[in-house]
């Protein structure tokens, strides 16, 4: 009988090896890193870890073995934080009463900062096929063709701000703000809010740019040339968490400023800097995200780290505002992809 239990045990080794990557990932999507930074990192790993497990889910199931029973006890107790990563949905593109855009223009350049005019001329097409009816930019750049479009184009629109954060709209803006961060950081110093009245109703509109994680692909592939995959690994792991303390606070300032009365149903959108797996997307569960509503696959908007499917740009919104489709556009000039939501009051 012992002997028999053993055996059952050493059968499913492979969800014993990852179990503590799973537990910690676990850790980081409901834990704040502003108590253990460390977890970030293994909350942003958990696509891979999961990738892992419904691997041997689907050996065990084949075989027709017991441990397809513990692969699907894994993946449903961790669903929560798996179902961000991919959508599937099937939604009709045309109406909407509000059309709303995210955009990180990356100061309209490409991502090796060459070629600015071609690059400006490009991005200027893509503004163009965007069509949105509120228009959300961070990293902007003043004095640019896609800055001179949106001038014409855009009649009501906020000033930038920090590292080029703006709001513009065809809807008259009756009122805006830029808050600043108490846990602030250079280029991620506050948030931009605009309250916008649309002809079906008003709306206020959040422009989020969160603390990035400092973590650059290409700096990591020359620390690998020179120091080794071991070095690259655990210096890419430091950077992740360097910043996930800082992110939270921004977070936590953020939700504590949604809290007030009397205000427009809320929309928030930008760049938050973090994937559908952190701790970031768990404390905005609360709201309605436009992708897993109406998105389809893994709604990749970053293309900055090895082509890896990273969605890391959101658009959320509370009850009173219905996500009724999204799209990511693809273009090839900025590290961002923009991303368009539809909503009906």
């Amino acid at each position: 009988m012992a002997n028999r239990s053993k055996h059952l045990l050493w059968d499913i080794w492979p969800f014993w090896l990852v179990l503590p990557f799973t537990f910690g990932a676990q850790l980081g999507f409901y834990v704040g890193p502003e108590l253990f930074t460390w977890l970030a990192p293994l909350a942003l790993a958990w696509p891979v870890i999961a990738l892992w497990v419904i691997g041997w889910t689907l050996w065990y199931a084949i075989r027709r073995k017991w441990g397809t029973w513990i692969g699907l006890g894994i993946l449903l107790s961790t669903w929560p934080q798996t179902n961000g990563t991919f959508a599937w949905s099937m939604t009709n593109p045309e109406g909407g009463d509000v059309h709303i855009t995210t955009w990180n223009v990356h100061q309209w350049r490409n991502m090796e900062w060459t070629e600015t005019s071609k690059t400006e001329e490009h991005m200027l097409k893509t503004l163009e096929s965007l069509e949105a009816d509120i228009l959300v930019i961070q990293e902007g750049r003043a004095n640019t063709k896609p800055q001179a479009y949106l001038d014409s184009v855009y009649p009501f629109a906020t000033p930038m701000q920090d590292q080029g954060m703006f709001i513009c709209s065809k809807y008259p803006i009756k009122e805006w703000a830029f808050v600043p961060f108490k846990a602030s950081y250079p280029g991620h110093r506050g948030f931009m809010w605009a309250d916008i009245q649309t002809p079906k109703g008003e709306v206020r509109v959040v422009n989020v740019h969160l603390v990035t994680t400092t973590f650059v692909a290409q700096d990591a592939e020359r620390e690998k040339d020179s120091a080794g995959l071991s070095t690259s690994v655990l210096n890419s792991a430091y950077k992740l968490t360097r910043t996930a303390k800082i992110r939270g606070n921004q977070v936590s300032e953020m939700l504590q400023w949604a809290q007030a009365d009397n205000r427009p149903p809320l929309v928030w959108a930008g760049d938050f800097n973090d994937a559908p797996t952190s701790h970031t997307y768990y404390r905005f569960l609360d709201y309605q995200d436009a992708f897993t509503a109406c998105g389809s696959g893994f709604g990749s908007t970053y293309r900055g780290v090895w082509g890896l499917p990273l969605r890391i740009d959101w658009i959320l919104s509370e009850d009173a505002l219905m996500p009724i489709s999204l799209h990511t556009t693809i273009q090839k000039e900025s590290d961002h992809q923009p991303v368009s939501a539809s909503f009906r009051f």
